[in-house]
This record gives C-alpha cells, sequence and structure tokens, in this order.
C-alpha cells in the first residue's frame, strides 16, 4: 500500500453518515431551515410532513417540505447551501446561525437526500441543488470526491407546486427519510405532526406572536409561552375556551373569559451581567386560572395547558428564538418540586455569550457554567421560594372557597367516640341549658355549612349528625388570634380550628392536602418538605404552649393537672385510633 500520497482528511460519505446521529429530535431538526427562513426574511413559512405506508405496512413520514418566501438565494449561495461549513453568517454574533451545518446535519439526521429549489424575484426561474448521501457514499467507494453541482433550472414534482411562495423563496424537501416509522419515534404519525406543533410553538414565539406565520400541514401555529406572559398565546385559547365552557351559566364569569388573556405573576425581571454583557433571567409564577388546586398539575387541563412539562424547566432564548428548553442539573437549590410547574423561567440573551451558556454547533444542550451559573442559581434560591409560597397561597384559598375543611376531622371523630367509652368522663360544667345548647350548635352549623335560608334542611342534618358525639372538631373561619376556640356543653366538647390562623394555613391545611391525595401525585421532596414544616410546626406549638404558661404566677400550680390528664389522654387516644385519615 503506497503512504506517500496525501489522502483526504474526510471521507465525505461516510463521514456524514457518521453524523446522522447528531442527536436532533424532530421539532429541532425542522427548527434549523425555519431559521434560514426568518435570516432570509421570510414572513410565511410552511412545513409539511408527508406520510406513507413503507414494504413491511408501516406507517412512516417518508418526506418533508419546507417552504418560505423568503429573499431567496443567488447561484452561488444556493450551490453552498448543502456544503457543510458554508454559511453566509458565519460566526456572526448578531444572526440566529453561525456555524453554517444546522440546517445539513439535521437534515440527514432523518433523511438520505436533500433537495432545494430557490428564486430571488417573481417569475424568475427556480434553481435547483441536491446532496444524495447514498450516491456520495458510492462515489466514494470509486475513488471520486463527492461534492455538490452547480444549480440548474428545474420544475418542482407537482404535488409540492402548490406549497410555492408567488414571489421569490426558497423550498427544501428532506426525502428517503428512513427514520420515521410509526413506533419509532411516537406512535403514529399524527402524534409526531402534534409533538412538532407544540415544539416549534414555543421555540418560536416572539416570532409568531409579532406576525411571523409557521404552518405546520396546514395548521397555523399559536405562540406558546412557557412564562404565561404573552397575550393571544396557546395559554389563552385554551383557557378562554375552557372558562366559557365549564362558566356558561355563570354570566359574570363568562363575561370575564371573553377577555380572552390570564396573565402569570412577574416575581423577577432584571439583568445578570457577565463579562460586560447582560443576559436577561425573567421568574412567573402562573395565573390562578392554571394553577387552580393542590393535585390538578396533571389532570386534562393541565396537559392541555403543557404544564407537566414544563415542571423545573429553564427556556434559553437567544435572539428571540429559544435553543433549549430544559432542566440544569443542580441549578435549582433545593431541587425540583411539584410546584414549580406552575413557574416560568427564561433566561434571554446575546449571541456575545454564546461561550458562557455554552451554544453548540446545533442549538441543543445549552447549560450555563461557571459564575454565570452561579448567580442565575443564587436569583433562583431567594426568588423559587416567593413563587412557591404564592402557589401554596392560592390553593389554600382554592381549599377554602370549595368548603373543604366540613367533615375533615370526621374520621378521628368517629374513631374517638368508641374510644372514649373506657376514658374517664368530663367534668365540666358545661352548658346544659337546652335552648342555648341549641342555639349554640346551630352557630357552629352555620359557620360549616354556611348562612341562608337555602341551606337550613342542611345545618338541621348537621346538628342531627353531631349532637351525641362527645367530641366535635371543625375547621372554620373566626376573628382573633385564637387557634383554638373550646367550648363545653354537657356531655359534649365542641373544638374549632381557626382557618385564619397561621398555624392552620402554615402547616395544617398542607399537610392535610398532601394526606387527600392518591399515592404517585407528590413528589418525593414535596413530602419531605411537609414532614420537615410538621415537625418545626408541631415543635412552635408546644413552645406556644410553655410560653402561654409563664404567663401565670404559679404555672405548676394551675397548669399541672392538666398537663397530666393532656398526656395520659395523648397516649391513650394514640393507641386505640390509628389509621382512620
Amino acid at each position: 500500500m503506497d503512504t506517500n500520497e496525501r489522502i483526504p482528511m474526510i471521507l465525505t460519505g461516510q463521514a456524514l453518515n457518521s453524523l446522522r446521529d447528531s442527536g436532533y429530535d424532530l421539532a429541532t431538526a425542522l427548527g434549523e431551515p425555519v431559521d434560514n427562513s426568518l435570516e432570509a426574511k421570510a414572513n410565511r413559512i410552511a412545513l409539511r410532513l408527508d406520510e406513507a405506508t413503507n414494504k413491511r405496512g408501516k406507517k412512516h413520514i417518508h418526506r418533508i417540505v419546507i417552504a418560505d418566501d423568503g429573499c431567496g438565494m443567488d447561484e452561488f449561495t444556493l450551490q453552498h447551501y448543502l456544503q457543510l461549513g458554508f454559511s453566509t453568517r458565519y460566526m456572526s454574533k448578531d444572526t440566529i446561525g453561525k456555524y453554517g451545518v444546522g440546517a445539513k446535519l439535521a437534515a440527514l439526521n432523518f433523511s438520505r437526500r436533500i433537495d432545494v429549489w430557490s428564486r430571488t424575484k417573481a417569475g424568475g426561474k427556480w434553481l435547483h441543488v441536491h446532496f444524495d448521501l447514498d450516491d456520495a457514499i458510492e462515489q466514494e467507494k470509486k475513488g471520486q470526491n463527492p461534492g455538490i453541482d452547480p444549480p440548474k433550472a428545474e420544475d418542482m414534482p407537482p404535488d409540492i407546486a402548490g406549497m410555492l411562495p408567488k414571489g421569490g423563496g426558497t423550498v427544501v424537501v428532506w426525502s428517503r427519510v428512513d427514520r420515521l416509522e410509526e413506533g419509532q419515534r411516537a406512535l403514529d404519525a399524527n402524534e409526531l405532526r402534534v409533538e412538532v406543533e407544540k415544539e416549534l410553538s414555543r421555540i418560536f414565539r416572539y416570532f409568531l406572536h409579532d406576525g411571523i406565520q409557521i404552518k405546520v400541514n396546514n395548521t397555523v401555529l399559536v405562540p406558546h409561552d412557557p412564562l404565561m406572559l404573552m397575550e393571544r398565546s396557546w395559554a389563552d385559547l385554551v383557557l378562554t375556551k375552557h372558562l366559557h365552557r365549564t362558566e356558561k351559566d355563570d354570566g359574570d364569569k363568562a363575561k370575564k373569559a371573553g377577555n380572552g388573556h390570564y396573565p402569570a405573576t412577574v416575581i423577577y425581571d432584571d439583568f445578570v451581567t457577565i463579562a460586560g454583557q447582560k443576559a436577561r433571567l425573567r421568574i412567573t409564577r402562573y395565573p390562578k386560572e392554571i394553577v387552580r388546586k393542590r393535585g390538578s398539575g396533571g389532570d386534562e387541563l393541565a396537559r392541555k395547558l403543557r404544564v407537566p412539562e414544563n415542571e423545573g424547566q429553564i427556556s434559553f432564548v437567544r435572539l428571540n428564538r429559544e435553543v433549549s428548553y430544559t432542566n440544569v442539573p443542580k441549578i435549582f437549590p433545593r431541587g425540583v418540586s411539584d410546584p414549580d410547574r406552575f413557574v416560568g423561567i427564561e433566561v434571554a440573551f446575546s449571541p456575545v455569550l454564546d461561550d458562557y451558556f455554552g451554544i453548540r454547533n446545533v442549538k441543543r444542550g445549552v447549560e450555563p457554567h461557571g459564575e454565570l451559573r452561579e448567580k442565575i442559581r443564587a436569583i433562583l434560591k431567594k426568588h423559587l421560594d416567593t413563587a412557591r409560597a404564592q402557589i401554596d397561597e392560592i390553593w389554600g384559598e382554592a381549599h377554602r372557597q370549595e368548603a373543604k375543611t366540613e367533615g375533615e376531622h370526621a374520621s378521628v371523630v368517629g374513631a374517638v367516640k368508641e374510644a372514649d367509652r373506657t376514658m374517664p368522663k368530663g367534668r365540666a360544667k358545661g352548658v346544659e341549658d337546652e335552648r342555648e345548647k341549641q342555639q349554640i350548635l346551630a352557630d357552629l352549623a352555620a359557620d360549616v355549612v354556611g348562612p341562608g335560608e337555602n341551606k337550613q334542611r342542611e345545618r338541621d342534618a348537621y346538628v342531627e349528625k353531631i349532637k351525641n358525639l362527645p367530641f366535635v372538631v371543625e375547621s372554620v373561619d373566626f376573628p382573633g388570634t385564637h387557634f383554638v376556640d373550646i367550648q363545653h356543653l354537657a356531655g359534649q366538647v365542641l373544638i374549632r380550628l381557626n382557618t385564619r390562623h397561621r398555624f392552620y394555613r402554615e402547616m395544617w391545611e398542607p399537610v392535610r392536602e398532601i394526606a387527600s391525595l392518591e399515592p404517585g401525585i407528590v413528589s418525593g421532596a414535596d413530602a419531605v418538605k411537609a414532614a420537615r414544616r410538621t415537625i418545626e410546626a408541631l415543635t412552635l406549638l408546644l413552645i406556644a404552649y410553655g410560653k402561654a404558661e409563664s404567663m401565670h404566677e404559679s404555672p405548676q400550680e394551675q397548669y399541672g393537672e392538666l398537663r397530666s390528664f393532656w398526656g395520659h389522654f395523648l397516649d391513650s387516644l394514640m393507641s386505640k385510633v390509628k389509621g382512620v385519615v
């Protein structure tokens, strides 16, 4: 074998065959030619995924067409369009593209042939170039150097002609697509198309919002904003439709739903400075119409709004184009938790910061590092807690509005009734007058069930249900700083917990709500957080009691017997009541 001759640095065909595994999913791959269309000043971009059935009877996407009404390419640019590494914007700091490899690698990731037609004005000839991977491999085997021939005037296939722009523009066709078979990347072509629509509507949301039209198989995309701030967005569309349907019987709410915009609350909006340059960081808390109540983050409406997939995600936007929507490892100071799916996070930056964000030749895998990462992490540490606290407050208010406190203690109270049969009987001289007793029970019924003549039957039924219970415990709303209010009737103890009190709102209610959910809905992080908060709150409860005792000059003499009975009855009840909640 002669080793004295120069050999090519790259075996073009084989190298490109290897580079087919560039890690693109279909949506991010299609984003590359869309980038080129936008750089070419296109206002209308149409994508079409053509389905067929292969020899094995499997349905698959066999061809993809991307057409735009941009300024088109002259002969020199068109021939070089398919050349790996060529870009009229090579290493530019003020354009979307810079490396000259994205559109080629994206196409080869899924197809074995690329055809491009382009013209620069209406009435001009459509010039055509192509690259065929199989031809390149065969040429290489014969010792030939694969390349791209000069553009030639050539008509397009008739079934593509309907996508042609009337003026200048470009049509890119990926054919012999061999990696989009049914069951391979998605269950079927329809599911794959929906995924493409969803991703592109988020990636190019700023362009869509400002009037650029992108269509996928004749569906005009609506911008999807993970910050939930944009008007006329996907969230507005879904929520308006949902609220009109669910609130059609309520004229005021339906009228409000007609406004059509449900903006998130901005938690943080400022700049992070690195190397003298600024990146904008925004954090939002989703609106109440989306947050709703605990446990609703994975239901049908949440899925339509794309809420579950937002949990822990950060959107990185470069020149108004999203280049990554990802969960950055360990950048959330205390890890990702369930409420974070209702938090929008976006970092927007210019290409001058590409090195700090780890921008690659394919627009995937963005990850801030070094000083920039630590600055972002510090901001998240402070403001994520604010967003999570607001979400907890919304969840708590939702439960209060739905009157879910009624009967929350019923299972324990019922079990205590049986346990109390063998315990010492109380000696408190409570209210014995029957009329006064009935009035107290009626007042409690009004607190629990609600006032109004239309609820009289429910109140009567409630009084009948509790009248023979030795203990009644209810969570109700009453003014003052009392957490517990206790009334003693003849043979009965009424205990009311104040839902306005901080202890109830911040400890009791969140733990109760978590306990009401099915296993698997609550994340491990949320469960640990709730357990820690419970230990903390119970400790504070004991300390507060000790502090209250200290207000008496002789606490041992005054409260010693109370402590003794309290400890004894607690031990006795815990041995008899277990697993009833």
